[in-house]
């Protein structure tokens, strides 16, 4: 088997795969405070004793954007597997040409969406990734990644209305496709919901007149995705487990030796 693990700044998914198989899922908090053996034992609890034998896996492989926590990630993921994990970064093979000025700003999770992306979907693809922000990477018809939007995310402009208004108080999200709400609750969920739909279908129609693209595949991932899908009128493919399937597919590059 294959231990991923994909830390963000709100959430770390572990996956556990026997061959391109999903076998197990499973989410935790990112915290940073944590020590490396506290995140060994959120694993093996998550994990069940059904995935806890490391004479059952043959590796682990890692995304983290929060550096903080990445080596005590990895040596969670060691703990659990009985190997030591790849992790996504410099030297990594991945597969995938990035054509952006700056490849090391790209984050982990967005290059591990875009090879999940370009394994299994048709080109061009905009991956919309909603997660601590919004986000739309663009891989044109070779499936090279170009480059991406970046906005806040659903539960930050949330948090930012509850905080920063007198009369706006927190809410918890909710599935909400309305374009206009009649209570404080539903008026922010369309806001931010619906808003953050309606923007997404805006800027990829932009993004496709810009580059000429005429069919462009849209994938919808992350963890807030779901709130969003009910309120989007555009055909996208909602994939929540992208990113672990392209962590899983790094791996093998990784072990195969490809020269990409």
């Amino acid at each position: 088997m294959l231990l991923t693990v994909d830390a963000g700044n709100t959430n770390i998914c572990l996956s556990v795969f026997k061959g391109d198989e999903m076998l197990y899922a499973a989410r935790i908090y990112t915290e940073q405070r944590k020590t490396s053996d506290q995140y060994a034992y959120d694993f093996k609890q998550i994990l069940t004793d059904k995935y806890n034998d490391p004479s059952l896996y043959r590796g682990a492989v890692i995304s983290s954007v929060v550096p903080e926590i990445t080596k005590k990630l990895e040596y969670a993921a060691a703990f659990i597997t009985g190997h030591k994990p790849v992790v996504l970064g410099v030297g990594v093979k991945t597969g995938l040409q990035v054509r952006t000025v700056n490849r090391g700003e790209l984050g982990a999770d967005l290059v591990a969406g875009a090879v999940g992306a370009k394994e299994a979907y048709p080109m061009p693809c905009l991956i919309w990734d909603l997660g601590t922000c919004t986000k739309i990477s663009v891989l044109n018809e070779k499936g090279e990644y170009l480059g991406c939007t970046i906005s806040p995310g659903i539960k930050m402009c949330i948090e930012a209305l509850g905080t920063n208004t007198s009369q706006l108080n927190q809410i918890d999200i909710s599935d909400y496709n309305r374009p206009f709400g009649n209570t404080t609750q539903t008026s922010i969920s369309s806001g931010v919901i619906v808003g953050t739909a309606v923007m997404l279908e805006g800027l990829s129609r932009r993004i496709c007149e810009d580059l000429g693209f005429e069919n462009a595949t849209v994938v919808l991932t992350g963890g807030c995705a779901s709130y969003v899908l009910p309120g989007i009128t555009t055909d996208v493919t909602y994939d929540p487990q992208l990113v672990s399937r392209g962590l899983r597919a790094i791996f093998e590059y990784n072990r195969e030796g490809d020269d990409e």
